[in-house]
């Protein structure tokens, strides 16, 4: 009975109001909206995590990188053997020529200025095709045996670019860093301010390996000599050493290209992306090092690293990372099929410094996050006004039913205006159909009451108790009681409580006449 009460008296007090209701819904399908972008950015990869991304990105340039550097060290040893053909059949020709044996060589050194020279033109074609930064070949004599290191020294032409800048090969100045003076003079080349006459093989690792092979294959013979200071220069190279064969299949020699540190940073320039520099090396990586000393580096822009020291590796889930304890990168390697001359792998190396993929990390989150703020405050102010734009008319069409205007006020939508015309039409004072039948059949039972069950029902209509029954209608307690249970019966209510309810809904409603015309 108290729900019928409720609804009697406040039938909208469970209810919420429409512009919260609608403000909710709008808001709703906002986070689905955002849900849905987020789901079809995720499944695209754009909101992959940083680091798979970044794993991506770093597998994409190593192979890019692998593969410059691959096709480079194949390039150069295939024009290294080249090369070597063309000066074994030189020295050949040269020899002939002169009718001397290839030891009578030996403390001549006007004879090794010629010769010198005649070699000058493979070395030169060689150096203007070649990726590098510098030529030679050296043979086993020398212009002075007596000298105390006449063993290491060996007679050969030495040319290297000048003032190297990053540019093609026909643009750069050749200087002679050793040779023959003769043969600078009369091939009209500068000479190096470091200059010397012969080279110190001493000072190339491996190159004495190189020098007494025994191979039929120049490729099989040749080697890449360890990065190294290059004598009195402040510079590093490492250097392809191909060994030189005459007629006869003996080593007479070897020659061979350089790759200076400056060369190297200026063919290999930094990869621009979103998680920092991505940086080239050429390292060699014995087990878990990587030994910087060792390794040539590509430009450096954006990181500290240098050619010093040790960093040690360490897999990770997604990336490689190289420590040095100090600072950290990240990245990947690939061995690629070459060997020192100190027989450790070369491998071709990508990395991205730590500190600057932890930035973009940190900047993509927040970017994202303030990104999604915004969306979710733009879409409840959209919320907002859709919402009361579509409730205002609503309200202005109730407001007018309210204040019992005769003009109809549109809302808009059509089910709402029916609604409106309904209750305009509807007569004053109407119940809700359920009350209305609950109270028209309460009034139809009371026919059914003997005459002392109406008197006691119209003692309750007055307001009376049961406990005042007894003295109005001049009978016992007890007959009080049995009347009041046959009266509770044939009214359908279990209670005097009930049936006071029915009362005051018929009083409130002006209809109690009702109850005692039957």
């Amino acid at each position: 009975m108290r729900s019928i009460r409720n609804a009697i008296h406040n039938p909208y007090a469970a209810s919420h109001s429409m512009g919260v209701r609608l403000l909710l819904y709008w808001f709703t399908m906002a986070l689905l909206l955002v849900a849905a972008i987020l789901s079809i950015l995720m499944a695209m990869g754009v909101l992959s995590h940083p680091a798979r991304q970044l794993a991506s990105a770093l597998d994409i340039q190593q192979r890019n990188t692998y593969a410059a550097l691959d096709a480079q060290m194949d390039e150069l040893t295939a024009h290294g053997v080249a090369m070597s053909e063309k000066l074994g059949r030189e020295l050949d020709a040269f020899l002939a020529a002169k009718g001397i044996p290839f030891d009578a060589l030996n403390d001549d050194p006007k004879t090794i200025a010629e010769l010198e020279k005649r070699l000058y033109a493979p070395l030169s074609s060689t150096l203007s095709a070649a990726s590098c930064s510098g030529i030679f070949f050296c043979l086993n004599v020398t212009a002075n045996t007596a000298l105390p290191n006449a063993d290491a020294l060996r007679a050969g032409l030495y040319l290297r670019y000048s003032g190297l800048q990053p540019t093609v090969a026909s643009e750069q100045d050749v200087i002679c860093f050793r040779g023959a003076a003769e043969a600078a003079r009369g091939l009209q080349i500068q000479m190096h301010n470091r200059w010397n006459p012969e080279l110190n093989t001493a000072l190339i690792p491996g190159s004495n390996k190189v020098a007494t092979s025994q191979v039929e294959r120049l490729a099989e013979g040749s080697l890449w000599a360890k990065r190294t200071e290059l004598l009195d220069t402040w510079e590093h190279v490492m250097l392809l050493c191909v060994p030189i064969l005459d007629g006869s299949g003996t080593v007479r020699g070897f020659c061979g290209m350089e790759i200076s540190d400056l060369y190297f940073s200026l063919s290999h320039d930094t990869v621009s992306s979103s998680y920092g520099n991505m940086l080239t090396l050429l390292a060699p990586i014995d087990g878990d090092k990587l030994n910087l000393s060792g390794t040539m580096l590509g430009a450096t822009n954006g990181s500290r690293l240098t050619a010093e020291g040790t960093l040690h590796i360490k897999p990770g889930k997604y990336y490689t990372i190289y420590t040095d304890g100090k600072e950290s990168y990240l990245g990947r390697h690939r061995l690629l099929d070459v060997v020192t001359s100190d027989g450790i792998p070369l491998a071709a190396v990508t990395l991205v410094t730590a500190n600057t993929f932890r930035s973009y990390e940190r900047g993509s989150q927040f970017a994202w996050f303030l990104g999604s703020v915004l969306f979710l405050l733009a879409m409840l102010v959209a919320a907002t006004v859709l919402s009361r734009r579509f409730v205002k008319p609503i309200n202005d069409s109730l407001a007018a039913v309210r204040g019992g205007t005769t003009e109809m006020v549109a809302s808009g939508i059509s089910e709402i205006d029916e609604l409106l015309t309904m209750i305009r039409t509807r007569p004053a004072g109407a119940l809700p159909p359920d009350v209305e039948a609950r109270l028209c059949g309460f009034a139809e039972r009371t026919g059914t009451l003997t005459g002392m069950e109406r008197t006691i029902l119209q003692y309750y209509m007055d307001g009376y108790t049961v406990k005042d029954i007894p003295e109005l209608a001049h009978i016992s307690a007890s007959t009080v009681k049995t009347h009041n249970r046959n009266l509770y019966r044939k009214m359908g209510v279990d209670s005097f409580d009930e049936l006071k309810v029915y009362i005051e809904l018929f009083a409130s409603c002006g209809r109690s006449g009702e109850l005692l015309k039957r």
